[in-house]
C-alpha cells in the first residue's frame, strides 16, 4: 500500500488536550487504528472524574487506512447511536466529518471477560448462563434494526460489579446483507469469527453472529478456544474440517442442552445454524431450567 499524505499530520493528543467538548485524561491504550483515552466534559464541574472514552483515529495512519479507519468509527457511531439497549455501549458525540475524528462513549467500570478468562476465575454455571444470555439479548438487538455485530469476543463483553454486560466494540458491524470487509490480520478477534467471513465476496449475516456466540459460550465452558492456532492462516485451514470436542465432555457441569445448542452454532455450513431468534430462545430456556445451579467453574 503506497503511503499518502496525513489528512491531520500536525494534531497529536497527549493527556489534557482538548478535543472538541471533552478534555483528555489518561490513555487506555493505543493501537494500529485508534488512540484511546479517558475523557471529561471540558467544563464538568469535577475536573478529576473522567466518566468517558474518547476513542480518536490514530493520526499516523497514511490517508488510505485513515479513511477505513474513519469508516469503522462511523459504524460504530451509528450502531451504538441506534441500538438503545442495556447491553450495549452508548454514544454520547463524535465528529466524522472533519478531523479529529473521533466518539465519546460512556466510560463502562467493570471487567472485560478476557480478563477474567485469563485470570482463572471460578463462576457458578447460572452466573455464567446469565452472562450468555445479555451478550445474546444484545446481539438480537443489533439484528433487530438490520444489523449484524461480527465483533464478538472476550474483551468485547464487560462485566459490571452487579454482573450487566456491556458490548463494546461495534467497529465491524455492518448491515445485513451488506459486502462486508474488515482487518482479518487480528488473532484474538478472528478466533471467534465464522469460516464465512474470511471468504471474498463474504455479506453480512445474523448467521455469522451464531457462530461467534457458539465460539464463545464453547471458550466459557472448555476453558480454551474450540479450534487452536496460532495464525489466521492456520485458523481459517482448521475451521474447513475441525470438528471441536463437545462440551459435555470437556466440562461435565455444562447442561447438556447447551452442549448440543453450541454444536449446532458452530456448524460450518452456515445453513444448518440454528436462527438467531431459536438460539436466544434455547439460551432463556437453559437458563431457566438452572437458576438455582450454583455449581462453579472454572473460566
Amino acid at each position: 500500500m503506497q503511503n499518502m499524505p496525513l489528512a491531520y499530520p500536525s494534531l497529536r493528543f497527549r493527556p489534557s488536550s482538548v478535543v472538541s467538548y471533552w478534555r483528555l485524561g489518561a490513555p487506555v491504550t493505543s493501537g494500529r487504528w485508534y488512540n484511546i483515552f479517558r475523557a471529561a466534559p471540558k467544563l464538568a464541574v469535577n475536573p478529576k472524574r473522567f466518566d468517558y472514552t474518547l476513542k480518536l483515529v490514530n493520526p499516523d495512519l497514511d490517508a488510505e487506512r485513515q479513511s477505513f479507519a474513519i469508516d469503522r468509527l462511523g459504524r460504530e457511531a451509528l450502531a451504538t447511536e441506534q441500538l438503545e439497549h442495556p447491553n450495549v455501549i452508548r454514544l454520547l458525540d463524535a465528529e466524522l466529518d472533519r478531523p479529529p475524528f473521533f466518539l465519546v462513549q460512556p466510560w463502562v467500570y467493570g471487567r472485560s471477560l478476557d480478563r477474567m478468562l485469563s485470570a482463572e476465575r471460578h463462576a457458578p454455571v447460572n452466573r455464567i448462563l446469565w452472562t450468555i444470555r445479555q451478550i445474546a439479548e444484545g446481539l438480537r438487538a443489533a439484528h433487530d434494526q438490520g444489523r449484524v455485530y461480527l465483533g464478538l469476543e472476550p474483551s468485547h463483553v464487560i462485566l459490571g460489579k452487579t454482573g450487566r454486560v456491556t458490548l463494546l466494540g461495534w467497529s465491524q458491524c455492518h448491515q445485513a446483507g451488506e459486502r462486508a470487509w474488515f482487518p482479518n490480520d487480528q488473532l484474538q478477534t478472528a478466533r471467534y469469527m465464522a469460516p464465512e467471513c474470511f471468504t471474498a465476496d463474504y455479506v453480512a449475516d445474523s448467521a455469522s453472529d451464531v457462530y461467534s456466540l457458539g465460539a464463545l459460550i464453547y471458550h466459557l465452558f472448555a476453558m480454551k478456544p474450540h479450534i487452536h492456532s496460532k495464525s489466521i492462516e492456520e485458523l481459517i485451514e482448521k475451521q474447513k474440517d475441525a470438528i471441536p470436542e463437545d462440551l459435555i465432555v470437556c466440562q461435565p457441569d455444562c447442561p447438556p442442552a447447551l452442549s448440543a445448542l453450541v454444536k449446532q452454532m458452530l456448524a460450518t455450513n452456515i445453513s444448518m445454524r440454528p436462527t438467531f431468534r431459536e438460539v436466544l430462545n434455547e439460551l432463556i430456556g437453559i437458563e431457566i431450567n438452572h437458576l438455582s445451579n450454583q455449581s462453579s467453574i472454572r473460566l
